[in-house]
């Protein structure tokens, strides 16, 4: 007669033990990829802490900006001329002082009608000549 014997040793098969590998293996990479994840919230939380800071700080300066006059602003409002206001008043009260010496219209140049005008070498008018006198 043939006994039975148990095959079954004390030792795990080797396909048992690679499975158990094969299973830690997974769960090192899922803690990594949970802490690398949980890093990543923590950096995205920063990012975003940050740019609300610095939107905040946009806004109050660009508020503090509109409540202010800048440096230049009160420059561009003011009217301004490149000629002095002593200046103008002197040639205005000149102008008006000198003006009746005029022609009656007010216009300092004279009004010269029966000159001929003056033609270029195409025979083009040019222009008049009204006075070569110097």
């Amino acid at each position: 007669m043939v006994a039975i014997t148990a095959t079954n040793s004390a030792s795990p098969s080797l396909q048992a033990t690679l499975s158990k590998a094969r299973i830690e293996q997974a769960r090192r990479e899922a803690d990594s990829a949970e802490a690398r994840a949980s890093d990543l919230r923590a950096q995205a939380d920063d990012a975003e802490r940050e740019a609300q800071d610095k939107n905040q700080t946009a806004r109050s300066l660009s508020a503090a900006g509109q409540a202010k006059d800048s440096t230049y602003t009160s420059a561009f409002r003011r009217p301004s001329s490149e000629v002095p206001p002593a200046t103008q008043n002197f040639l205005e009260r000149m102008y008006t002082t000198a003006s009746p010496k005029f022609a009656a219209s007010g216009n300092p140049l004279k009004q010269d009608g029966d000159t001929p005008p003056v033609l270029n070498s195409q025979g083009q008018s040019t222009g008049r000549i009204l006075d070569v006198r110097a």
